[in-house]
This record gives C-alpha cells, structure tokens and sequence, in this order.
C-alpha cells in the first residue's frame, strides 16, 4: 500500500514539475521572415508566409498555429491553421497562415497605411506541438512595394 501511495505521490509531483522542464529543453521556434502572399477583401482574408527557424537539435512536430495580428496598432484578424508538419532540426521552413481579417479594424489600418506610408506588423501567438504550445512573436514592417505588388499584381516595379 506504501508503494502505491508513493508512486501516485511521485506521478504527481512529476506531472506537475513536466511544464517547466518542457519549456526548459525545447526552445520556441524563430520567426525569421514575414511576406505578404495573397490579400482578398471579398473573402476577408490575408495570407502570409511566415520563415520558421527551428533553434532545437531535433525535429519539431506541428499540430498547428494560433493567434493574432496587429497592422500599425490594430487588431485586425485572428489566425488559426492546423497542420501534419514537422519543423527541421535547426533549419528554417515556410510555413503559411491564412488569416481571417475583421473588416472594420483592416479598413482603419489599411487607412493608416496609406497615411502613414508604413505597414508595422506584430504577429503573436503560439505554435501547436507535440510537447506542447510554444508561444512565438514577431514586430516588422511590410514594404509599400509587397503590399502594392498583393493589391495590384500586374502592376511592375
């Protein structure tokens, strides 16, 4: 009965314990690089390419990601992509996210870019593996030239 007791004691302690030393040994993976794809007012959605860097020494298993984007300040979508991918060990793959836009807060930051002549980004979220969540955030800026270039594709620079 005393060893019963003691392995429920130590599962517990242990399960308790697992977080921590989960996000002690797998680093999140690195947002290296942001592009504009594809923009569609009609189906409220934008689509990036997002270069993943993987910094473990092993491969990482993704189930998918989650979270959000902010355009010059504004919250204007949530993301959220399930996938059956692993991420290389120390190397960097793309992945894209499609985003579904909320209209009204793209409109007022599409406004602000065209006013401001900058597009600052922030992606935050969280990417789904089999060890867990690992949360993940990325500040850049969008070129005027992407964004032109996915608005008007026929347009040459």
């Amino acid at each position: 009965m005393k060893r019963i007791v003691l392995f429920i004691l130590l599962s517990l302690g242990l399960t308790g314990c697992q977080s921590g030393i989960i996000e002690k040994l797998v680093k999140a993976p690195e947002v290296k690089s942001v592009q504009l794809k594809s923009f569609s007012a009609q189906n409220k959605t934008i689509t990036f390419d997002v270069g993943l860097f993987n910094p473990n020494s092993f491969s990482l298993p993704i189930d998918g990601f989650n979270g959000g984007v902010t355009l010059n300040g504004l919250d204007v979508g949530r993301f959220a992509a399930t996938t059956e991918t692993s991420l290389a060990a120390q190397e960097t793959q793309t992945i894209s996210l499609p985003i579904t836009l909320d209209a009204e807060a793209f409109g007022r930051a599409a406004r602000s870019v065209l006013s401001e002549g900058k597009a600052l980004y922030n992606f935050n979220g969280g990417v789904d593996t089999s060890v867990g969540q690992v949360p993940f955030s990325q500040d850049g800026e969008l070129s005027m030239q992407d964004i032109i270039k996915t608005l008007m594709p026929s347009f040459a620079f």
